[in-house]
């Protein structure tokens, strides 16, 4: 009975338990050499199976003279273990959490390689932000092109604008120029003194992350931190409130 195997599985029960128990059901009270035979398992197996099943309630011993012989419970104990499972967790919940939020205080670094890496960063995008939520973008023309080239996942645009996510975006005037009106995105330009902008990387700050997409080497890197975060998106926007906006 594979598939009841793999289901007991789901409750806890490691895959020798699990041939145990089911080897059990509906034949009575047997001893380890017959349960051994009807679980295709070695005694020594049976032998250091059958205490967690005696602790989890699921098998009871019954001495019979010199022999014991050991009987499997009604599978609506199986009710009752993942019950006491659920009040474990309950009780661990708080203590997991408080090393959580312990955790989430420390930066989460995630290093990316190739297109793969690029176009996971873009789509985790519009997957992390919730609807009229907003991102801002340092970007250039040559990342623009390519990344709708090569890199641009297929639902991207689909599920930004379905989320009517607003874009706050820092570029050069060649980029504006390639770029349809669009009123859930608002750009300033970057002067012609500081260059033409055109470095072939694109920083993306989006809820708690940061991320850094270089296009020249085909790398990516996620930061994750609610304080890294607030920080960058302070300095973009005292960027963007002092930028040029872009003549229609």
């Amino acid at each position: 009975m594979k598939s009841g195997t793999l289901t007991l599985k789901k409750f806890g029960l490691e895959e020798a338990e699990a041939r145990v128990y089911l080897a059990m059901l509906g034949a009575g009270a047997m001893p380890v050499l017959t349960i051994a035979q009807h679980s295709g398992l070695h005694r020594p197996t049976v032998y250091a199976v059958l205490p967690t099943l005696l602790e989890k309630g699921l098998v009871t011993r019954q001495p019979r003279g010199k022999r014991v012989y050991f009987q499997a419970e009604p599978p609506s104990r199986l009710k009752t273990l993942l019950e006491n499972l659920h009040s474990e967790l309950d009780a661990l919940l708080p203590e997991l959490e408080q090393e959580h939020q312990q955790a989430g205080a420390r930066p989460v670094v995630k290093y990316l390689e190739g297109s793969e890496g690029i176009s996971f960063v873009l789509s985790d995008i519009v997957q992390t932000l919730k609807r009229g939520e907003t991102f801002y973008r340092y970007s250039s023309s040559q990342t623009w092109t390519r990344t709708r080239a090569k890199f641009l996942p297929r639902e991207y645009l689909k599920t930004r604008d379905a989320k009517g996510l607003q874009r706050f975006v820092i570029t050069n005037a060649a980029m504006t120029k390639t770029k349809k009106r669009d009123m859930n995105r608002a750009e300033k330009i970057v002067p012609e003194k500081y260059g033409l902008f055109e470095d072939n990387v694109t920083q993306i700050i989006y809820g708690k992350k940061v991320a850094f997409l270089d296009y020249n080497s085909k790398t990516a890197i996620i930061i994750e931190s609610e304080v890294i975060a607030g920080f960058q998106k302070k300095i973009f926007t005292m960027a963007y409130d002092l930028l040029p906006t872009p003549q229609v």
